[in-house]
């Protein structure tokens, strides 16, 4: 069995960077020689936040602030 290699949190963040930039996933994983569901599933989880206890994602806080912007 194969071990899965490491990666660290700036290399990760780096990833995730390019990604916001308008990089592909396939080409990045292709160019880092990498998976790209390693790639989606970092770009993925960039998009989470944690509130209190509560993991939103970037839309739900988005949906969230029309709501009150809404009221107001």
């Amino acid at each position: 069995m194969t071990k899965r290699p490491r990666y660290s949190k700036e290399f990760k963040d780096s990833i995730i960077a390019l990604c916001q930039e308008g990089r592909s996933s396939k080409f990045l994983a292709k160019e880092f020689g990498m998976a790209s569901t390693t790639v989606l599933k970092w770009e993925h989880g960039a998009q989470k936040q944690m509130i209190g206890d509560t993991i939103y994602t970037n839309n739900d806080i988005l949906k969230r602030a029309a709501v009150l912007l809404a009221k107001n």
